[in-house]
């Protein structure tokens, strides 16, 4: 297998275009995933550019075909489709699946499998705008649960303790425990990123948590982090955790009910009440 060719992901998202198109190419009695119509040509040179631009922020500097990992197909989709309909983000997924499946084709070298996007359209449809609540998805115990990922692996238990304490994704987490002098300073965690590319605002950052992190040494793929999780528990799990815990926090002490939205909101990295009750009809 090879890799796209080209010195820069701009030369490289035309080659990947050109190997799959296949104009007037008759496709009777076969089936493949090459471009056979001015639509699909359309949205393939979208995804390209799409993933050209994720892959330019992330700082990438492999081919980008080499870049197209499980866990960074994953990330890209999420920051991509955030807050779009529930359709759009599995059409959108299908499509860019089959466009890899046609560079794969075309002999060119992909990391990433099918189940990436079958996985990511099912979360959509289970959580995603749109979809029926999932309910007491907030984890009973937590901190024993977080004692049992602890015991499969030090660094996943970090992980995990982070997502706990500062409400982020597993893949923010990930970053921060790879990246802690990045990130962390006087007790604040700041210039962290989120879906959308959306910088978190200054979180404080507990002692016991800072010395933690120093002390973990291989942090863990996203991969390698989920399947540390005990099987009745999601990565989306924390999420609901998290804002449950910190909006009845904020309700005993006396806050008023939106303002204690707004703020649960703000600190999952979103703008608009209505994301912490999105997540509280689900914990």
């Amino acid at each position: 297998m090879a890799n796209l060719r080209g010195s820069s992901y701009d030369r490289q998202i035309k080659d990947a275009f050109h190997r799959v198109e296949a104009f007037g190419v008759s496709r009777h009695g076969k089936v493949d995933h090459l471009t056979h119509s001015n639509a699909v040509a359309a949205k393939r040179e979208m995804y390209l550019r799409d993933y050209k631009d994720y892959a330019d922020f992330q700082g990438f500097e492999e081919k980008l075909n080499v870049t197209m990992s499980n866990e960074n197909i994953n990330n890209f989709l999420e920051i991509r489709l955030e807050g779009l309909a529930a359709s759009t983000q599995e059409d959108y997924a299908r499509g860019f699946s089959s466009m890899l499946q046609g560079l794969e084709e075309k002999n060119i070298a992909i990391g990433a499998n099918k189940e990436v996007f079958n996985t990511f359209v099912r979360d959509v449809k289970e959580n995603g705008p749109g979809a029926e609540p999932a309910t007491n998805r907030a984890i009973e115990n937590v901190d024993k649960i977080i004692d049992q990922i602890y015991q499969k692996s030090y660094e996943s238990g970090v992980v995990a303790d982070i997502r706990l304490e500062l409400g982020v994704r597993a893949a923010e987490a990930i970053e921060l425990a790879s990246n802690p002098h990045k990130y962390i300073d006087n007790g604040l965690v700041e210039g962290l990123i989120g879906k959308g590319n959306h910088e978190y605002d200054p979180k404080s950052v507990s002692e016991e948590l800072i010395a933690k992190i120093e002390k973990a040494e291989e942090i863990p793929s996203y991969r390698t982090y989920s399947n540390h999780l005990p099987t009745d528990i999601t990565s989306h799990d924390f999420k609901y955790t998290y804002a449950e815990k910190e909006f009845n926090e904020r309700l005993d002490k006396g806050m008023e009910y939106h303002q204690a939205l707004k703020e649960v909101s703000k600190e999952l990295n979103h703008s608009r009440e209505e994301m912490t009750k999105y997540y509280l009809s689900r914990a």
